[in-house]
C-alpha cells in the first residue's frame, strides 16, 4: 500500500541501521533488505591497516562516504584481512576498485548448506569409517569448530556435554545454542553424538571432546556470505580450534581463501564438503588447496549421485541417508556431502587425539595415505584417496608422525633425443628454461610453449 511505501521511505532516509534489543533482528534484516534491494553485497581489501581504518571509521551498520561519490552501509569489518563487507551500488564498486588505497573489491559470494534431502535411512557411518575400532582418548587436546547453522544444546545427545561445549554469539544469525533449522544439529551428532543408551552415537561418542560451535546459518537454513564466513573462521582460531568442520560451500572470494589459508599456517585442519550438483564444478571453501574436500559415498560404498567430481576432492565418507540428531530431541536421516564431512573431521578428531603430537599435516597426509581406495585405482576424482578409515590412519600415524618423509629423488639426465618441443601457432618461439617432471608442463610464458619427457625429469635449456 502507498502507507507502507511511505514507511519504508521514511525508514530507509532516516533510520541509522545499528540493531538495538528493542527491535527484532529478524524485522532489522527484512527492513534493510528492503531499503538496499538495488545494492550489492561486497568485500573491500584495504592495501594496509592505516588505510583500513581511515576508511572504516565508522561503526557496523553505518552509512559510508569513504571517497567523493560513493556511498554504501558497512555491515561487518574484517579487520584481520583490513577488509570490510559493505553494500555499493556498482558505481560505488567500481569507484572504490580504482583508488589507489584499495588491493581489490570483490562480491560477497553467498553459502549454502551442502544438504540434499531428507530420507529415511539406518546409521551405518560410524562402522564404516572405523570409527568403533577406534578408543576415544579420555582428554581432547584438539578441539572442533563446526560452523553452521547452530546447535540445539538442549537435546540429549548434547545436554550432558555442556562442559566441553562453547560458542559464539552473532547479531545477525542469533545465540549459537540454538537451531531452528536442523542442519548444524545433525551434522555435530556424527561427530560427537553421546553413546547414552538412546538415540545415536558420534564418531566421537565418550563426551570427551571439545567443541566451539558458530553459528552463519539463520533459522530458516537458506544462505550466509563469505565475509561472515571469515569472521567465522576468525573466531574460530580464536577459541583455540585445531580442527574445522564446514558442511557448506559456494563460490570462491579471495578473502574467504586467505582466511583458510591464515588456517592452515596456524596448524588448523580444515574439512569442507565438495558440493551436491552431481558434477565436475568446485565447490569453496573444499577446493582450496587449504582444505580437504570431502565427497559422499552410500552404505555399499557407492559414489552418491549428488557429490560432485573434480580433482580437488580428497577423501570420501558417508553421506547418503544418514541418521542423526534433529531439533527438539528428535531424530532423522538427512544426505548431503553436508553429511559425509562431518565423518571425516570427527575422524581427524578421533586419530588426532590419540596421537596429539602429530601435526595437522601429518594427520591430513595420514587420513589421505590409508583412506580404503575405491573406484579407479589410486586417487580419482570421484573418490579422491578413498574412503577415510580411522583405526588404519591411527595405526600409520603412530608409526609416522614425527618422522620426515622420504627427500624426492634427484632428477634423471635425458637424452634430447626423448625431448619434445611443441608451440602454438602463430608464436615466436623463445628460449626456455627449467625442471620438469613426467607429462605435459606448461610455462607461464607468453609464448605459451609446452615441453613434455617421458622417461624422467630433465633441466631443459
Amino acid at each position: 500500500s502507498k502507507a507502507t511505501v511511505s514507511v519504508l521511505n521514511w525508514f530507509c532516509s532516516t533510520y541509522t541501521p545499528t540493531y538495538t534489543h528493542t527491535m527484532r533482528a529478524s524485522l532489522w534484516a527484512v527492513l534493510l533488505a528492503a531499503c538496499h534491494a538495488d545494492a550489492t553485497r561486497y568485500i573491500v581489501a584495504f592495501k594496509d591497516a592505516g588505510a583500513h581504518r581511515s576508511y572504516s571509521q565508522l561503526s557496523v551498520g553505518s552509512q559510508w562516504t569513504p571517497i567523493t561519490g560513493v556511498t554504501g552501509t558497512i555491515l561487518l569489518d574484517l579487520p584481520t584481512y583490513h577488509a570490510v563487507a559493505a553494500e555499493l551500488d556498482d558505481d560505488g564498486a567500481a569507484a572504490l576498485a580504482a583508488d589507489a588505497h584499495v588491493e581489490y573489491v570483490e562480491e560477497d559470494v553467498k553459502l549454502y548448506p551442502q544438504q540434499s534431502q531428507y530420507e529415511p535411512g539406518v546409521p551405518y557411518g560410524i562402522p564404516m569409517v572405523q570409527a568403533d575400532q577406534v578408543a576415544e582418548a579420555a582428554s581432547s587436546p584438539q578441539k572442533v569448530c563446526i560452523i553452521d547453522s547452530g546447535l540445539d544444546l538442549g537435546h540429549p545427545e548434547f545436554s550432558q556435554q555442556r562442559g566441553n561445549i562453547g560458542g559464539t554469539d552473532d547479531r545477525g544469525t542469533g545465540r549459537w545454542s540454538t537451531d531452528r533449522d536442523g542442519h548444524g544439529t545433525h551434522c555435530a551428532g556424527t561427530i560427537f553424538g553421546l553413546r547414552n543408551g538412546e538415540g545415536v552415537i558420534g564418531v566421537n561418542p565418550e563426551g570427551n571432546l571439545k567443541v566451539h560451535i558458530i553459528k552463519v546459518f539463520g533459522d530458516s537454513g537458506g544462505w550466509s556470505y563469505s565475509s561472515s564466513l571469515v569472521t567465522a573462521v576468525d573466531r574460530c582460531l580464536a577459541a583455540g580450534s585445531t580442527i574445522l568442520s564446514l558442511s557448506l560451500g559456494g563460490g570462491s572470494s579471495l578473502s574467504k581463501k586467505r582466511a583458510f589459508d591464515r588456517a592452515e599456517a596456524q596448524g588448523v585442519l580444515s574439512f569442507a564438503a565438495a558440493g551436491n550438483n552431481g558434477n565436475t564444478a568446485y565447490a569453496y571453501p573444499a577446493s582450496y588447496g587449504s582444505v580437504v574436500s570431502v565427497g559422499s559415498v552410500d552404505s555399499r560404498a557407492r559414489l552418491s549421485g549428488f557429490s560432485q567430481r573434480n580433482d580437488e576432492v580428497e577423501l570420501v565418507a558417508p553421506g547418503s541417508s544418514v541418521l542423526s540428531t534433529a531439533p527438539r530431541g528428535r531424530y532423522t536421516s538427512m544426505s548431503g556431502t553436508s553429511m559425509a564431512t562431518p565423518h571425516a573431521s570427527g575422524v581427524a578428531a578421533l586419530v588426532w587425539n590419540n596421537v596429539p603430537t602429530c601435526t595437522a599435516a601429518e594427520v591430513r597426509r595420514g587420513l589421505a595415505r590409508t583412506a580404503r581406495d575405491l573406484g579407479s585405482r589410486g586417487r580419482d576424482n570421484s573418490f579422491g584417496h578413498g574412503l577415510v578409515q580411522a583405526k588404519a590412519a591411527l595405526e600409520y600415524l603412530r608409526s609416522t608422525c614425527g618422522v620426515p618423509p622420504p627427500p624426492t629423488p634427484a632428477p634423471t639426465p635425458v637424452d634430447f633425443a626423448a625431448l619434445t618441443l611443441r608451440e602454438d601457432a602463430g608464436r615466436t618461439a623463445y628460449a626456455l628454461s627449467g625442471t620438469i617432471s613426467d607429462g605435459w608442463a606448461t610455462y607461464p610464458d607468453a609464448t605459451r610453449r609446452e615441453l613434455t619427457v617421458r622417461g624422467a625429469s630433465c633441466a631443459v635449456r
